[in-house]
C-alpha cells in the first residue's frame, strides 16, 4: 500500500486524533495547492512525521495522476472508498 493510502486509512481510523488533522491538511494543501503551515509536522510523531514526508515525496512524484480533489475527498470523507486506486480510469459502476 502507498503512503498516501496509509495516511487515509489513518485517518479513517481515528478522525479526531490531532494526527489525523495534520495529515488531513497536508492531503488537502497537496491537493489544491494550498499553503500548509510545514510546522504541524513536528506536532507528530516520528512514525507520523516520517509517513507525511512519504505522502509528500510520493506527491512530487506521482501528482500528474492524480485527479484533482480526488485525494481530499477520500481524506475527508469517512465513506469514501478506497479499494480501487483513485487515479484509475476504470472504475467499478
Amino acid at each position: 500500500m502507498d503512503a498516501l493510502h496509509k495516511a487515509i486509512q489513518k485517518i479513517h481510523s481515528d478522525p479526531e486524533n490531532p494526527t489525523s488533522s495534520v495529515l488531513c491538511s497536508l492531503i488537502k494543501s497537496l491537493d489544491d495547492g494550498h499553503q500548509f503551515d510545514i510546522n504541524q509536522l513536528y506536532q507528530l510523531s516520528y512514525g507520523d512525521f516520517g509517513l507525511a514526508l512519504e505522502v509528500v515525496k510520493q506527491w512530487r512524484l506521482d501528482s500528474f495522476r492524480y485527479e484533482r480533489g480526488a485525494a481530499t475527498k477520500l481524506a475527508t470523507e469517512p465513506g469514501a472508498k478506497i479499494e480501487f486506486p483513485y487515479w484509475s480510469p476504470a472504475r467499478p459502476s
